[in-house]
C-alpha cells in the first residue's frame, strides 16, 4: 500500500481480511503439525553468513554468465550427492534442530550459483546443483 502511492479503504480492508484468514489458517491447521521451530541466536548464523557473501557471489556468477554469453563454453552445471555429515546444518541436535535444518537449507540455497535439491535424512545424503564443479 505504501509503495503504490495511495491508500484506500478497500486496500485496508483487503489487508485486514487476508491477515485474519492467514491467522485463522495458522491456528486451525499450522499448529497441528508435529514440527515446532525454536530459534536461538546460533540458529540464524548461516543466514547472516550467506547474506554477507551474496553480493560478491552475485558479481562472480554475473561474470561467468557474461563469459558464457560471449561463447566461453559454460556448462549447465553439475549435480552432486554428498554425505549429510559434510554439512553442519543437515545433522543438528537439540530443541532447535528443526529450525537449524530449515535455516541451513535456506542459507545453502541462497547462493546464486548453487542450491540444495534434496536432503535425505534417512540415507544421510544432500544433493546439490551448482554452476561449477567445485561448489
Amino acid at each position: 500500500m505504501v509503495f503504490a502511492g495511495s491508500v484506500s479503504v478497500n486496500e485496508g480492508l483487503a489487508a485486514l481480511v487476508c491477515a485474519s484468514l492467514g491467522t485463522l489458517w495458522w491456528w486451525g491447521v499450522g499448529r497441528r503439525g508435529g514440527v515446532r521451530f525454536r530459534f536461538d541466536r546460533g540458529t540464524l548464523r548461516p543466514i547472516w553468513r550467506a547474506l554477507r557473501g551474496l553480493p560478491r557471489e552475485t558479481v562472480q556468477v554475473g561474470g561467468k554468465l557474461v563469459r558464457a554469453l560471449r561463447g566461453g563454453g559454460a556448462s549447465g552445471g553439475t549435480t552432486r550427492e554428498r554425505s549429510a555429515s559434510d554439512f553442519a546444518w543437515a545433522t543438528p541436535d537439540g530443541a532447535t534442530a528443526p529450525a537449524a535444518r530449515a535455516v541451513g537449507l535456506l542459507a545453502a540455497s541462497l547462493a546464486p550459483d548453487s542450491y540444495v535439491l534434496t536432503l535425505d535424512r534417512d540415507h544421510g545424503t544432500v544433493v546439490t546443483h551448482g554452476l561449477e564443479e567445485a561448489r
